[in-house]
């Protein structure tokens, strides 16, 4: 068990991992027009017990404006901290050049992402919402997935969604990242509350929409066998909640983050795939979790970055037997894997750090001030 933790000086350590997270962000995207999206991919997209084929459009947009999450590189992808002056028509434009080659009706889900929260007005202008929305109204696909932190899924919001979208669905993932309040305010240090998860939760669901989840998979200063304990104890608290589908994500080291700051100084590395194994076995094949493994095939992805994995041997299968588990649930596939490095793994998990979590995030803010003095 992670040994509770006591709340006094957690405003100081917060603001310590904010003034980092925020002093160290650098866009990393070339400056392009306004009017074409950073990315547009299709491909099969497994939920609610189907496949769909989905359009998948990241918008060049200014990204988020809670940008203090110690992990999370999404900010430095994309226009982050530059004075641009966009418009609702060029996120109408750049969605609509999405299906240059192929019409929105053959498609059965569009996935529409800013880099950041969907419904923040600062981030995406509501007549750029509602333009998508209504291509999305007309169209025969069956609806559009986004992302969101809870504090923007407001009734404004999910009203001015129901009067555009029609029937169609909305999907909304949800960043929880953990259940553990001291570890999602100030390990990770994310603007999301229990409350506000609990609360946007509700309200799409009342309103007949769908929530899903993330969690985060060894956030930072927690070891490997922490990591384990905590995901699985979030993946019941969301169960408990009335979720049905749960997207456990393994977390990768990006430039420019404070988890990258901890790496440099060895005080974190990413978690072995064999902890999502082990996680995945402690909340059985019934809890509806699902490995979020696409986004660590490192072909072809940024070099600077570390993504989760084990030995070159073992790593591709793993990852093809997550894949394969996500759309099954057969406890089976992933436990029939095996490899000389899991014995390194064991290792790990026998690692212990008695020091509360405090103390941890403290001796890396030390560390960093330190380092800042020199340089």
């Amino acid at each position: 068990m992670i040994e509770q933790q006591t709340y006094p000086g957690s405003t100081h350590l917060r603001q310590g991992l904010s003034k980092i997270a925020l002093g160290i962000r650098r866009n990393r995207i070339q400056i392009g027009t306004l009017d074409k999206p950073f990315s547009v991919l299709d491909y099969e997209f497994y939920e609610g017990g189907r496949t769909y084929k989905r359009k998948k459009i990241i918008l060049a947009a200014r990204g988020c404006t809670a940008a203090t999450c110690t992990m999370c590189p999404i900010p430095n992808e994309a226009y982050y901290g530059l004075n641009l002056n966009f418009t609702p028509n060029d996120f109408l434009l750049q969605y609509n050049s999405s299906f240059a080659t192929e019409p929105i009706d053959s498609y059965q889900l569009i996935s529409v992402y800013n880099s950041g929260n969907w419904f923040a007005n600062k981030e995406i202008p509501p007549a750029a919402r509602q333009g998508i929305y209504h291509t999305i109204a007309r169209s025969r696909c069956e609806g559009i997935m986004v992302e969101s932190l809870p504090q923007f899924i407001t009734p404004q919001a999910i009203a001015e969604a129901k009067a555009h979208l029609g029937d169609k669905r909305l999907i909304v993932g949800i960043g929880l990242q953990s259940a553990d309040d001291f570890i999602r305010n100030v390990c990770i240090n994310t603007t999301c509350t229990k409350e506000q998860f609990e609360r946007a939760s509700h309200l799409l669901w009342e309103n007949g929409y769908t929530a899903k989840v993330y969690l985060m998979i060894k956030p930072p200063f927690l070891t490997e066998r922490e990591a384990v304990t905590e995901t699985v104890q979030s993946i019941q608290y969301v169960a408990a909640l009335g979720y049905e589908d749960v997207s456990i994500c393994p977390t990768r080291i990006a430039p420019y983050t404070v988890v990258a700051e901890l790496a440099k100084r060895g005080m974190y590395t990413p978690p072995s795939l064999w902890t999502t194994i082990d996680i995945l076995n402690q909340v059985g094949s019934d809890s509806l979790a699902r490995a979020r493994v696409a986004c660590l095939d490192v072909d072809g992805k940024d070099s600077d970055t570390v993504y989760p994995h084990n030995c070159p041997s073992c790593t591709p299968v793993i990852l093809d037997a997550l894949k394969t588990f996500n759309t099954t649930r057969d406890l089976s596939i992933i436990n029939s894997l095996d490899c000389s490095c899991r014995q390194e793994h064991f290792a790990d998990l026998a690692l212990v750090d008695r020091r509360p979590l405090e103390e941890r995030i403290q001796a890396f803010l030390s560390l960093y001030q330190i380092g800042s003095t020199i340089n």
